[in-house]
């Protein structure tokens, strides 16, 4: 106390200095600067002190494992409503009209198209299309939508390098509407809402961090960031539905990958919109209580009282029967394999209860949070294998479009 009335005598500019000066020795000796006094014996005034007890008490009142044994369909019916509820998802998305789009080659015999559309509910939407030239007389391609995270933009997912980062991010893996093609896809690249183009340009002081406006501003509303984004897929469904392509493509074979960010709103499209006939989920998949709510994280993770009525595996149960790829690395510091594969044995019942098990499954990474296309790409050709058979089948049942 006396080194504080000391320090209050010198005049506040010169007190600013010191305070200054040693919190950057703290910062820089001991690792951190703390200038507040310990607390009393028992006494814990961190916010997260009661998180644990506060996730154990959540109800999770419409979770698979409330509802038991019964009927997977009616169960996804609720369930799914209730999380577009949550999500702040636009009951209903408009058919987006074309405002440009220009051709051209892209390296590797593929080709390309960016396209924008104007969508009345989400808003402008920024495309990228990347194909291989197909000889006469093959099938119609099937699609696949891609998403890009917390990146410089859709761009890397045809391999363009915009920022210095990106030819790092594009050797590591991150071209994968380059690589869809490659597997026979007409790669669908959307950019999210905040990255890339559609970074947030117009406020005057704006966060550093690309997705706290657009998050907090959603919230206003009662939406979220990740409602919107999953709006802009819908919207781009929509879109296809609406032949505005200028080649064919196979309906019944709409897939989503992403990664981070993009695989969080590919997992949670999929499980609103049973348009989409396949997942690929990378380093996005965890239960809430062990993954994000235990670490600092990005509010486009974040969905209102979610645990109220669901847990993560939840989510993954409302992609039941379609197929479904987990991927995470070991040392995935926000979505460990060891939770990602916690949770999708969490979701195997419902996949059971559809006679679907096999549609499911979960693989690691060798390192951390990062896309790893050796594992995903002939694991998810695999498991769409195997959908094949079953559907010819009859064994697995399928929801109609919602």
């Amino acid at each position: 106390m006396a080194k504080s009335i000391l320090l209050a005598q010198l005049p506040p500019l010169i007190q600013a200095k010191l305070i200054s000066l040693k919190r950057r020795l703290h910062d820089r000796l001991a690792g951190g600067f703390d200038p507040y006094p310990p607390p009393p014996a028992r006494v814990e005034l961190s916010p997260s002190n009661l998180i644990s007890e506060n996730y154990r008490r959540a109800s999770q009142a419409l979770s698979w494992s409330a509802a038991g044994d019964g009927n997977p369909q009616a169960w996804q019916r609720v369930a799914r409503a209730k999380l577009a509820e949550l999500l702040g998802v636009s009951s209903e998305v408009d058919h987006p009209v074309t405002l440009y789009r220009e051709g051209g080659a892209l390296a590797d015999g593929m080709s390309g198209s960016r396209i924008y559309l104007r969508s009345e509910v989400t808003g402008d939407i920024a495309l990228g299309l990347v194909w291989k030239q197909a000889d006469r007389g093959t099938a119609p391609p099937p699609i696949m939508i891609c998403l890009q995270g917390h990146n410089a933009g859709m761009h890397l997912s045809w391999g363009e390098t915009r920022m210095p980062a990106d030819p790092l991010k594009i050797a590591a893996g991150l071209d994968y509407g380059r690589q869809a093609a490659e597997h026979g896809y007409l790669a669908v690249c959307v950019e999210q809402a905040g990255f890339g183009e559609r970074r947030e340009q117009r406020l005057a002081r704006r966060s550093t961090h690309p997705c706290y406006d657009a998050a907090h501003h959603a919230l206003l509303l009662g939406r979220t960031l990740l409602g919107r984004r999953i709006d802009d897929v819908r919207a781009v469904l929509n879109w296809l539905d609406q032949g505005n392509l200028d080649m064919p493509f196979d309906r019944s074979r709409v897939h989503i990958v992403g990664n981070s960010a993009g695989g969080e709103t590919g997992l949670y499209a999929g499980a609103i919109d049973t348009r989409i006939t396949g997942v690929i989920a990378s380093g996005c998949v965890g239960r809430y209580q062990e993954t994000i709510g235990r670490r600092a994280t990005c509010p486009d993770t974040v969905i209102p009282g979610i645990l109220n009525w669901f847990e993560n595996d939840d989510v993954l149960g409302l992609c039941a029967p379609r197929p479904l790829l987990v991927v995470s690395g070991h040392a995935d510091h926000i979505y460990p394999f060891d939770e990602a594969k916690r949770t999708v044995e969490l979701a195997h019942p419902v996949y059971r209860a559809y006679g679907a098990g096999s549609m499911i499954r979960a693989l690691p990474g060798p390192g951390g949070h990062r896309f790893y296309p050796d594992i995903a790409w002939p694991a998810f050709l695999s498991l769409l294998e195997g959908a094949d058979s079953e559907v010819a089948s009859g064994s697995a049942e399928v929801s109609g479009p919602t």
